[in-house]
């Protein structure tokens, strides 16, 4: 091999700078109470009238349009948005459409459930312009859907998934590591199929213990057991790496650290950088297999100014993985380009010490 330089990208997919708009419906719609969920048991007490929520979008986002003119995503999170009364959708997707109409709102996105779409449901979407419908999956594992009191099967959620496609709706699909009866091996099939229907965008959120859930009571019997952060964080980061390479962003990992969650959590794998600590781990994995396939002493290597914080990790922690690869601190140099560049020199190791895997490889 001859000297030389290898330069290379972020391995992340490019993702859509527009500021997302949620605009969260807690529980509405939903037919079901999952395991790990904490919403209490139906008290007669009417979420805000969707008639008053369209209002204060609608004067929101015009509001920041005339005063920025910029567009944002609009997205509908929090319930099973399909599974609302008919009309309620109407009133909240009239209200969406008309800004996307005036160019106020560039993207319409709603979540729904893989039992609670169909095509009279994704044609009447469409009707609105909606763009994108996030299905909360899960898992495409029976066992561990029906353990998680789901309701459906992975073969309703795969059709689900297809129909959305078949109509040239966007997908978006969540999942929850860390279910019970779920393990390193389901998650790993479960992002195997989520990459095959090449979805427009991946959450994932761990599994976590919420207080006054049926989960809860599972795990004060030891009779379920949430994985640790550190599997958590080795797992994901594998997942988050092998969906980039597939050209798939993933929006988000982690739940976001609100003051109310954060007094429900009882156990699981949270953390406030959950997404961050994976982003970072995952570059550090793909850079890692880079140079395990070179014969080569690297001599220095140039990272952009902004992937500063993914090469190194939370607190430098994946300063040690470099160092095994003979990449030490003062071999690093930050620069403003947007590109990666490795400057290396041949080097022969007698085929006993040939450097085997890299620290973070995994077999998909």
């Amino acid at each position: 091999m001859n000297s030389g330089q290898l330069t290379f990208r972020h391995p992340e997919p490019e993702r859509s700078r527009i500021s997302l708009y949620p605009v969260f419906i807690p529980f509405a719609g939903c037919p079901y109470r999952c395991i790990y969920c904490s919403q209490q048991k139906q008290t007669g007490k009417a979420m805000a009238p969707s008639k008053l929520i369209a209002q204060e979008l609608h004067a929101s986002i015009s509001a920041g349009f005339a005063k920025k003119g910029k567009q944002v995503s609009l997205g509908f999170f929090g319930g099973t948005f399909t599974a609302m009364p008919a009309e309620d959708q109407r009133i909240l997707l009239d209200t969406a459409r008309h800004l996307k109409e005036i160019g106020a709102v560039e993207h319409i996105r709603c979540s729904t459930r893989p039992d609670c779409i169909d095509e009279g449901t994704v044609e009447f979407l469409k009707d609105y312009q909606v763009d994108m419908v996030e299905l909360g999956i899960q898992s495409f594992d029976d066992r561990v859907l029906s353990l998680s009191g789901r309701g459906y099967t992975g073969r309703q959620a795969h059709m689900a998934a297809a129909n959305i496609q078949k109509h040239r709706l966007e997908l978006g699909i969540q999942l929850m590591p860390g279910l019970p009866g779920s393990n390193t091996s389901t998650f790993i099939r479960d992002i195997e199929i989520t990459a095959s229907l090449k979805p427009a965008g991946v959450r994932i959120y761990p599994c976590l213990v919420l207080r006054n859930t049926p989960l809860a009571l599972l795990w004060s019997r030891q009779t379920y057991q949430p994985w640790s952060l550190d599997k958590t964080l080795s797992v994901v980061s594998h997942a988050f790496l092998r969906l980039w390479r597939m050209d798939i962003p993933v929006i988000r990992a982690g739940l976001a650290p609100e003051g109310a969650l954060l007094q429900q959590i009882t156990a699981g794998p949270w953390h406030p950088a959950l997404g961050s600590l994976c982003r970072g781990r995952a570059l550090a994995y793909y850079v890692l297999n880079l140079l395990d396939r070179m014969d080569a002493r690297i001599r220095r290597i140039y990272v952009p100014h902004k992937y500063q914080g993914d090469f190194w990790g939370h607190r430098k922690e994946n300063a040690p993985l470099y160092l095994k690869k003979g990449i030490g601190i003062e071999q690093v140099e930050i620069w403003q380009s947007h590109l990666f560049r490795l400057v290396w020199q041949p080097v022969s190791f007698p085929s006993s010490q040939a450097a085997g895997p890299a620290p973070g490889k995994q077999s998909w």
